[in-house]
């Protein structure tokens, strides 16, 4: 009886072993049940990544895990088929192209996500939709595409593609490559403050400009485009409790004024008394493109297909209209010869110069004249003033 006693006793401790090894006590917060979900902070590294340092200061907040049945693959495309779900990494909060309202993930990338992932490229597979996961979020603009090098402590990738007005060129950082843009046509803004006697690009000489600090990018455009400008770095850390960094740099006469993206913009300077002297700067062009990495060349071709099919849509153009589009913008009005023409349905830039210039390539004139930063970015009933043919 003894031994029988003893080998049941050994049989429930070895059943217990097995279901402690195999997750069955796993603490809540990383069980991914839906009613932790919201209680967990996104501004971290993903539970488990390793992050190739051993120091405990580095390691922030861990996101949410999985959801319940997710199964990791090492292949990004059949992952996000197999599973439904999508893993994007993001900047939280990196306005207007995503932030966070009550825990809801808002912004440009999301609805274009949605969008993307609806294609047939990505809904042919086990699943007619696939969920954006966008509870990745990291603190910084370098570590959305860096999330794509981490893993978990099975060796497993932790997201699988990365969203955040991203411009790096390839295998930056290594091992990770890029779309073909999913925005374009943008370029660098230059912001001023209202009654500011800096207009146009001309009226920067001698000035002294601000750049944001840790942009090598827009830093090597202003030092070829404005040589005779002195060039200052600004931090855009909260100043006082408040995120008003071109406001306090601007408002201080610190520098004269401030380049800067104008997709970026057009968040950070609404409520202020910033306007836009100028939305897009002769001789930039800013293209934004999605991140995967380097060995899921499936996804990245599925990708392509998909996003070249979104930019031709209407619900493309709707959301380049809802979260591109500012109010401060600075316009003057017709002068001697110039006249002005009423947007009308079914009308595009190329085509109201065609008939109103002679010459669909005239786009540019009457996007300059008007100060629009993106071809595209015209409303039916809005006047436009058409240069001297």
């Amino acid at each position: 009886m003894k031994k029988i006693l003893g080998s049941i006793l050994f049989l429930i401790l070895l059943a217990a072993g097995w279901y402690i090894h195999e997750g069955g006590l796993k603490n809540p917060l990383n069980s991914g049940q839906s009613a932790d979900k919201d209680t967990v902070a996104v501004n971290g590294a993903v539970n488990g990544v390793d992050t190739g340092n051993n120091s405990s200061a580095d390691v922030k907040t861990p996101a949410p895990s999985n959801p319940d049945g997710f199964v990791p693959y090492k292949d990004a495309l059949k992952s996000i088929l197999s599973n439904g779900v999508v893993r994007v990494s993001v900047e939280n909060p990196s306005r207007p192209f995503y932030s966070e309202d009550n825990g809801k993930p808002q912004g440009f990338n999301v609805d274009f996500a949605n969008l993307l992932f609806a294609q047939k490229e990505f809904t042919s597979g086990d699943h007619s939709t696939v969920t954006v996961d966008t509870r990745h979020g990291v603190d910084t603009y370098p570590a959305v595409p860096d999330q794509l090098t981490k893993t978990d402590k099975q060796g497993n990738a932790v997201v699988d593609v990365a969203m955040d007005g991203l411009t790096f060129p390839d295998n930056t950082p290594s091992g990770v490559v890029y779309s073909i843009p999913y925005v374009e046509d943008f370029g660098y803004s230059l912001i001023v403050a209202k009654g500011s006697p800096v207009r146009s690009a001309a009226d920067l000489a001698g000035k002294t400009v601000g750049v944001l600090q840790g942009d090598p990018d827009v830093k090597a455009f202003v030092q070829k485009a404005f040589p005779n400008s002195k060039i200052v770095e600004l931090s855009d850390a909260s100043i006082e409790g408040q995120r008003s960094w071109m406001s306090h740099f601007l408002d201080e006469h610190q520098v004269d004024a401030i380049v800067y993206d104008y997709p970026f913009g057009v968040s950070e300077i609404k409520g202020t008394d910033l306007t836009f002297a100028v939305t897009k700067l002769d001789g930039s062009n800013l293209a934004y493109k999605i991140g995967v990495r380097k060995e899921d060349s499936a996804l990245l071709i599925y990708l392509n297909s998909a996003i070249a099919k979104v930019k031709q849509s209407t619900a493309y153009l709707d959301l380049l209209r809802k979260y591109f589009i500012s109010d401060q913008v600075l316009t003057t009005a017709a002068t001697g010869g110039e006249k002005t023409y009423v947007v009308r349905s079914g009308d595009t830039l190329n085509a109201i110069a065609a008939s109103q210039l002679g010459s669909g390539a005239r786009f540019v004139d009457v996007q300059k004249r008007n100060n629009l930063p993106n071809p595209n970015l015209i409303l039916i009933g809005q006047h436009l003033i058409i240069p001297v043919r």
